[in-house]
């Protein structure tokens, strides 16, 4: 059989692959008994003010929870409709980017080692900011290598165009020119295209897309960066505390990508770094994509805790390592002797997958995990909505009472559950603390005089300032929803009364 044969088989087969996954993706998003999460009704909040940026994050993600509301109604299945499309379409770049790399077999197993994952479950139907980064990165890191090897102006402007794109998505891109420019300084074969144009019009026309964020931040006292800022600083005082964090980062990559997958590439990786110097030029291209990031996080998680997914952009390049080395197209010295268990490692990794796709319905029905069970955030709230419908109504003045959350997730949940979707707030303080888009925007000034339906958790009192800015707050009913387990979610509900005044931010 011929090479180019042998190609076309491969890629038949991953065109089966990625046409099965995303069928059942879709599929899923209308039999699994899970509502919105909090995090994707907020950003779905985001889309109904349109902007050229937000608090935390910048505004492709509400773009496109607009777009696909108007098309298809504020429903849950058409807000996670786009992490199906796009996660598909990420896992089409990095089976490219692995076949032109290596081969289409070598494509192939990255997509199911990928695919072999818990994370990747939830990147293909959770519609979070991490979506767009990936796919755009993924598809970059095919664009790009296409850009060293092709002379051709379109694949220079495409890799221009989807970091600027994946910028838009999440700050996470940023780091993508940086660590192509890495790439080239340590390349002796492609170093001299540091003397050629494109690599440095390549980085300008994609930081152009930063302009309306940018705009909109200078604007609004550089509240993203702030944010952002505050998010990389801070750091454990002490060793104990350092060792606790770190553990904690290494327990939860060895849960998203799977145990053995994990440790596996980890493994590679800095096997392969102490052969730098005598890496073939596609090796040390993923490396600097994959490992560079993940020593950064290493380093990062003995100051402070990590969130599981900021790590999540560098495994792409490094699935392609994993399964390049799994299938024999890459040696790693006495690493080798272990590729026996690369088979293992994905099997274990599709084990989980399925346990996550089953995870739903079990622990509604067969397994009582409580807090531990990673859906729990994620169910009840239709049902919230319900109940929140129901305790408005029965205000003496449902008309003139709107919705208050003491956290950012009451308000949410609520905007987007409740009947007409009205506009809801939520307490920050006084001074308000700027710590959710809800503070950017403008507060209830236009609503005083009238009466607030207040939510928040059982057990968490009303803070004495919030009380003193209505003229009366009474406690209305203390509500469980069934979860399906033996932990219900729990949310107390207060009316006050005439709103007085509401704090001005500083």
């Amino acid at each position: 059989m011929t090479i180019q044969n042998e190609n076309a088989q491969w890629t038949r087969r991953a065109l089966i692959l990625l046409t099965a996954i995303s069928l059942w993706r879709l599929l899923y998003l209308f039999i699994v008994p899970l509502d919105l999460g909090p995090d994707e009704a907020y950003y779905w909040d985001w889309s109904r003010r349109l902007a050229f940026g937000y608090f935390s994050k910048p505004p492709l993600i509400a773009w496109i929870n607009a777009l696909t509301t108007a098309l298809f109604g504020a429903t849950s299945v058409s807000v996670r409709l786009p992490a199906v499309v796009l996660g598909g379409l990420g896992l089409w770049g990095l089976f490219l980017a692995a076949r032109r790399i290596y081969s289409a077999e070598v494509g192939f197993w990255t997509l199911v080692v990928w695919l072999a994952t818990p994370a990747t479950a939830a990147l293909g139907l959770i519609m979070a900011t991490d979506v767009l980064l990936i796919c755009c990165w993924s598809l970059a890191l095919w664009t790009l290598w296409h850009s060293l090897e092709d002379d051709t102006f379109g694949w220079k402007l495409a890799t221009a165009l989807l970091i600027g794109i994946g910028t838009l998505g999440k700050q996470m891109m940023l780091v993508f020119p940086l660590l192509m420019l890495i790439y080239l300084l340590l390349s002796p074969q492609d170093r001299p295209q540091l003397k050629r144009p494109w690599p440095w019009l390549v980085v300008c026309g994609s930081l152009l897309f930063l302009i309306p964020p940018l705009w909109w931040n200078a604007q609004h006292d550089w509240i993203t960066f702030r944010h952002t800022a505050h998010n990389i600083g801070g750091s454990n005082p002490d060793m104990l505390a350092r060792l606790a964090t770190f553990s904690e980062f290494v327990g939860s990559q060895l849960g998203l990508l799977s145990p053995l997958s994990w440790l596996l590439l980890v493994a590679l990786a800095f096997s392969l770094l102490l052969q730098l110097k005598k890496l073939p030029r596609q090796t040390l291209y993923l490396l600097c994509f994959n490992l560079i990031g993940l020593i950064g996080f290493f380093l990062m998680s003995f100051k402070k805790s990590i969130n599981p997914n900021w790590p999540a952009v560098f495994y792409p390049a490094g699935m392609i390592l994993l399964a390049a080395w799994g299938r024999g197209a890459l040696n790693a010295g006495r690493l080798d002797r272990l590729r026996r268990f690369f088979n293992p490692a994905w099997k274990l990794g599709l084990i989980l997958l399925l346990a996550g796709y089953l995870l739903p319905f079990v622990s509604q029905n067969l397994l009582d995990l409580g807090r531990k069970d990673p859906t729990w955030r994620i169910r009840g709230w239709q049902e919230a909505g319900r109940v929140t419908a129901e305790i408005l109504a029965q205000q003496p003045h449902s008309d003139k009472t709107f919705i208050l959350g003491i956290e950012r997730k009451h308000a949410a949940e609520s905007a987007f559950y409740l009947p007409d979707h009205p506009r809801t707030y939520r307490w920050a303080g006084d001074p308000p603390v700027v710590s959710s888009q809800y503070e950017v925007w403008p507060g209830p000034f236009d609503r005083i005089g009238w009466d607030a339906l207040i939510l928040s958790d059982s057990g968490t009192p009303l803070p004495p300032k919030l009380l003193e800015r209505f003229s009366r707050v009474i406690p209305l009913q203390k509500k469980e929803i069934d979860l399906g387990g033996s932990l219900p979610r729990r949310l107390d509900y207060y009316l006050g009364e005439n709103l007085k005044s509401w704090p001005q931010r500083p």
